[in-house]
């Protein structure tokens, strides 16, 4: 997922706990909600309090933070005096008001700085010096000013992709990638790596997961480095992120488990790729296991897909009710229909269907191929309905399997044999969609609408693949005529050629079923929202998704494209929970990434 528009940083704080200060804060009255049975009192904002003492600690934005119940920054604040002092302890009365004494009130400084407007803060600075020609800002206060303004050159550089001045900023403020700024170290990190300065990468990350103390931070850091560095280098973060410098409090299983997670990860992704090759006997078990480990219905279909591709149907078959068991779904009684055909086994296929019949086109589909095959097959066809059946014919076998190659291969032995048929030149058409080929698919559509007003009627239908094509969940039922089938062959292609507006303008004088034009119709907003997504139209994004919503469940890809709306809307507590619920149910890359900055644009105003 590219970042399409980096945080326009705000703080929306979600509490967590500084220790015995914030329990004292939580039980005196009058405090400031952080989060439920969370609370702190006001306190002045820095500059306006007592002066500290001669040789003791500056805790002036430590008060403000307080004040302004930043228990992000707060905790940050107080490592940071630790780190200087390690007999340090932070004030008991930091959560109580204190009387202000004469002076310049520095708290607009400080909101100002909060907010972001460096500038501003600048001026309204120079403005009170004016005023008060005696008066001095904190040393603190400039100090936060120019780390903030540091950090958002930083920010900008990453934005638009100029790697060097990430690396330039950060030299010259490396406040602005400490700790408690962790995604401007990210950001510097991924600078190295982006320049293909992987070693410089390398020790930023391993310099992140020895020093910064969250166990969460670690592990979080060590996804983000797997785009860009080599399983052993990984290895070792996750070793070191695991053992360096423990803090108290924290676990560093999560930490430890990393390395699996990642493997796991890739692994299950390749399953889902068919040009990916087999992989080994050791990695196969390990994405099984994984699979069973968390009952990831979704892991065990990639992994039903797997091994029918490899015609291991009685293994394909299990994986398939393995997930129909864990999480029912017509793509799960798909695969156990073609999975058990492909064993010869077609009455327990038609049973395994009999749940979803006319609920799910996906699903009746897969039924056709068992009991009406294409015709001028050489095993599995009827041949008009007179020869008894003797098992799945060359282009039954290749479509169970998802070999879209072969059922072209497939479908032209058998035209070379018997001629073209509707029927035959349309199963062309889907496999050419398949493989990515709309144009000639489209071609194919047409002819076969030709050769259909030629022909008498017929019973026996192509099987359209249900791998991404236009949307096949909406549970309508779908007795399409070979004319409609043929002109839903042709909306399909027009839509994998981009003919959006076309298409649009002419689905309501389309010759269709309503299935099939639910179906068109839900691909056309799914293609809009992610046009929308491009534009930064984000609340068109939801309207979209929203629309096509009540035609048919949401999948995860789009998921992805309504989390990133969400976090662009500043509707933060929204996109992180959706994030999250993706990724617990099948960490990617994309889910992680998105998880990740959503989760720091919450915790960091800045």
């Amino acid at each position: 997922m590219n970042r399409l528009a980096r945080p326009l940083l705000g703080a929306a704080l979600v509490g967590v706990s500084v220790g015995a200060s914030m329990a004292l804060a939580a039980s005196t009255p009058g405090g400031r909600a952080l989060a439920p049975g969370v609370k702190v009192e006001v306190a002045p904002a820095p500059g306006s309090g007592p002066a500290a003492a001669p040789g003791a600690m500056d805790d002036s934005a430590l008060r403000y933070y307080a004040r302004i119940g930043d228990v992000e920054r707060l905790e940050a604040e107080i490592a940071r005096l630790r780190a200087l002092d390690p007999g340090w302890e932070p004030p008991k009365d930091l959560f109580t008001p204190q009387a202000a004494t004469p002076g310049v009130d520095e708290s607009p400084f400080w909101a100002l700085l909060s907010a972001g407007k460096f500038a501003e803060a600048r001026a309204a600075i120079a403005e009170q010096r004016r005023q008060s020609p005696s008066w001095q800002p904190s040393a603190k206060l400039l100090q936060e000013l120019d780390v903030a303004e540091g950090a958002n050159r930083l920010r900008g550089a990453s934005d638009t992709k100029r790697w060097q001045d990430v690396i330039d900023a950060a030299a010259a403020q490396p406040e602005a990638v400490a700790c408690n700024r962790l995604d401007n170290a990210w950001r510097l990190a991924e600078a190295y790596a982006e320049l293909k300065q992987t070693d410089r990468a390398f020790d930023r990350y391993k310099t992140i997961v020895s020093q910064c103390p969250k166990a969460k931070e670690r592990r979080d850091t060590i996804f983000k480095a797997s785009r860009y560095l080599s399983p052993e280098q990984l290895r070792e973060l996750t070793a070191i992120g695991a053992t360096a410098n423990p803090a108290a409090g924290e676990d560093y299983t999560t930490v430890r488990k990393v390395e699996g997670e990642l493997e796991s990860g890739r692994l299950l992704e390749r399953l889902g790729n068919p040009k990916a090759g087999p992989l080994s006997a050791a990695d196969l078990a390990r994405a099984e296991q994984t699979t069973r480990d968390k009952q990831d219905a979704d892991a065990a279909i990639a992994l039903g897909w797997y091994f029918q591709r490899q015609k291991k149907h009685a293994e394909a078959q299990s994986w398939f009710a393995e997930a129909n068991g864990w999480s029912p779904s017509d793509k799960a009684a798909e695969g156990l229909i073609l999975a058990l055909a492909g064993m010869g086994k077609k009455a327990e296929a038609r049973e395994a269907g009999s749940p979803w019949r006319g609920k799910s086109s996906r699903v009746d589909q897969a039924l056709k191929a068992v009991t009406d095959p294409p015709r001028g097959g050489t095993g599995g066809g009827t041949s008009g309905g007179l020869a008894a059946p003797q098992g799945p014919s060359e282009l039954d076998m290749a479509l169970a399997r998802n070999d879209f190659a072969g059922c072209l291969n497939a479908v032209q032995r058998m035209i070379a044999r018997s001629g073209p048929t509707a029927a035959l030149v349309q199963q062309r058409g889907w496999c050419l969609l398949e493989l990515k080929r709309p144009t000639e698919a489209e071609a194919a559509f047409v002819e076969a609408q030709a050769l259909a007003a030629r022909e008498p009627a017929k019973s026996n239908k192509p099987v359209k693949p249900t791998n991404h094509r236009a949307d096949s969940d909406l549970g309508l039922e779908d007795n399409a005529t070979p004319a409609q089938e043929n002109a839903y062959g042709q909306a399909v292609a027009r839509l994998a050629t981009g003919d959006v507006a076309g298409l649009t303008r002419d689905l309501p004088r389309a010759n269709l079923t309503p299935t099939q034009k639910a179906e068109v119709r839900a691909s056309l907003l799914a293609t809009e929202a992610n046009r929308a997504l491009e534009d930064k139209r984000y609340r068109d994004v939801l309207r979209l998704l929203d629309a096509r919503k009540e035609l048919t469940p949401e999948p995860r890809n789009l998921g992805i494209v309504r989390g990133w709306a969400l976090y662009n809307l500043r509707r933060l507590d929204e996109a992180q929970a959706l994030f999250k619920a993706l990724d617990d149910r099948l960490s990617t890359e994309e889910s992680r990434e998105g998880l990740s900055i959503t989760t720091k644009t919450i915790y960091h105003d800045w």
